[in-house]
């Protein structure tokens, strides 16, 4: 659900771009692809890849460096994630795009790093009160695809098929709701004013 919701973000990619919390870089030559530049940045760790190591909370680029920033399932293991937000928003052009993506739901994982989890309304807070603007906004999954992965979580199966079966029964629920009320995540394309 992560990589069809940035494959939609995939036309918004232009210019130089800044991966914020790049670790092993796995949407480089994929959904980032459209990019003239790529530059990864994160902590240097045995996961990590980054081209410049800093934190989010502290970026070390220019102000208006980049035309395009993202940042994907890193939100949630920031400490100060509205300071994170306006480090991306500084290192932006004007009219440039911020493609960002953070769980609703997903079981506790980085420990000791993982902080928060975004719902519909906080999520958007914290991109407006950085004083993006959302052009497009796509909710990962809705409330079965939830449950189904929640399941998984409380009670793992470790058969591949029995998996598969899961997944496509709560998959194919999924499709006939109309609401987003529970979602496994969310990913915004925001526009630097």
């Amino acid at each position: 659900m992560l990589e069809s919701s940035l494959r939609l973000c995939a036309p918004y990619v232009k210019g130089r771009l800044l991966d914020v919390g790049c670790g092993q870089r796995p949407y480089e030559k994929t959904f980032f692809a459209g990019a003239k530049e790529y530059i990864g940045c994160d902590y240097l760790t045995d996961r990590s890849r980054p081209d410049v190591v800093c934190s989010a909370l502290d970026l070390t680029f220019p102000d208006n460096e980049f035309d395009t920033v993202v940042s994907t399932e890193v939100l949630e293991h920031v400490p100060d994630p509205q300071r994170a937000v306006r480090e991306m928003y500084r290192v932006l052009k004007p009219g440039g795009h911020l493609i960002l993506s953070t769980p609703q739901y997903w079981p506790r994982h980085e420990i000791p790093y993982d902080y928060f989890r975004y719902p519909y309304d906080g999520f958007l807070h914290l991109i407006k009160s950085a004083g993006l603007e959302t052009q497009r906004l796509f909710s990962r999954g809705r409330s079965y695809a939830y449950l189904g992965q929640t399941i998984q979580h409380v009670h793992p199966v470790r058969i591949k098929l029995v998996q598969w079966g899961i997944n496509r029964f709560f998959l194919w629920c999924d499709r006939r709701l109309k609401h987003d009320l529970l979602t496994m995540g969310w990913t915004v394309v925001a526009r630097k004013p």
